[in-house]
């Protein structure tokens, strides 16, 4: 079968592997569509894979990449429940212990030796078929395609980082950065009932998508955020403000324009060590806090969201058959496109 195989850093080749084997509670999944994250344009472009076996999956490098994943069950392993062969699915990526501390404490997300599938685990998504266990498989309501269902993991990535700030309704946010992770907290804020959303964004193409979805947006290069937010009504400034840029400018700029006591949640992530103004941040008493992953209620949160119709894909998707993942990588990675939707099973 084909695959996108990581060999090195920008090494990236479609090439043949061999099937997948179904193991006693796994199932085999036929993919139909994969995203392209921010992670694997890092991975790609700069961090490559490691050369040392994982602690929880024993896997290392060349890697089968994807973690964003849905696709159709094709054959169940033994023990398997309450999932039947022709389901359509999407899978959660996130693979965890269960006997660290963070484990045992309910945060399976943040475990002391965590792993995802496509990034240090036996293949990914960006392959024909891939095996998964069946406990991070999530089977998908008649209304959701398994087009949408591909964007459910970057979704519920946007959907922790809104539950991790504590903004409610009538509360007022901004977004730094209108990229996919940006368009996708921007949804989650409205899903969940807040309509006070001011979007940061130098691409006039990204703004220009976020103000189709409804959003408004400016341009940080002609509009100061800080006074935007100020002139919006939140004289006080933001309750909460997302970061989702990743440079050093955006934190000290959503630290400036949040409220004091109010919340600042990093989704980016960083090439460098980022400055902080402690001082600013000590007067404020701000909160300053990173987020990853998901729990598995938000995963499903998010399904049942969209099968509500509260994540329209128009504008912000596009898509490239496999063969041309090299090219979608790199289109994403240039900014040429917001989320890049592999069609596995299409080409």
């Amino acid at each position: 079968m084909r695959a996108a195989v990581l060999h090195g850093i920008d090494d990236l080749r479609v090439e043949e592997v061999p099937e997948p084997r179904v193991q006693p509670g796994h199932v085999l999944i036929d993919v139909a569509y994969n995203g392209i994250c921010g992670s694997d344009l890092g991975m790609v472009h700069a961090f490559g894979i490691s050369s040392q076996p994982h602690p929880l999956t024993g896997v290392c490098g060349p890697q089968i990449l994807g973690h964003e994943f849905s696709g159709t069950v094709s054959e169940l392993g033994a023990d398997v429940d309450g999932i039947a062969v022709g389901d359509r699915v999407v899978v959660q990526p996130n693979y965890h212990c269960d006997t660290c501390v963070r484990c045992r404490g309910g945060l399976e997300h943040l475990c002391e030796v965590a792993a995802f599938h496509g990034i240090n685990a036996p293949g990914g998504g960006l392959a024909e078929r891939t095996v998964v266990p069946a406990a991070n498989v999530h089977v998908l309501p008649d209304s959701v395609t398994l087009e949408q269902a591909a964007v459910v993991e970057p979704l519920a990535v946007a959907l922790h980082a809104v539950e991790l700030s504590g903004i409610a309704p009538g509360q007022t946010a901004l977004i730094i950065g209108a990229g996919p992770i940006g368009i996708a907290t921007a949804l989650n804020l409205r899903a969940g009932g807040v309509d006070r959303i001011l979007l940061s964004e130098r691409s006039s193409e990204r703004r220009k998508v976020a103000a189709a979805l409804g959003f408004d947006a400016i341009d940080p290069e002609s509009v100061d955020p800080v006074a935007a937010v100020r002139d919006s009504g939140a004289g006080a400034g933001a309750d909460a403000v997302f970061e989702c840029a990743g440079v050093a400018v955006a934190v000290h700029t959503a630290l400036g324009a949040v409220r004091a006591r109010g919340a600042v949640v990093l989704l980016a992530t960083y090439k460098e060590p980022v400055a902080l103004d402690t001082y600013a941040m000590m007067f404020g008493e701000m909160r300053l806090m990173s987020s990853l992953c998901y729990s598995r209620d938000e995963f499903r949160t998010v399904i049942d969201r969209m099968a509500a119709g509260a994540y329209p894909l128009d504008g912000w998707t596009s898509s490239v058959p496999l063969a041309d993942v090299v090219d979608g990588v790199q289109a994403a990675s240039d900014g040429r496109r917001m989320k890049v939707l592999v069609e596995v099973s299409h080409g």
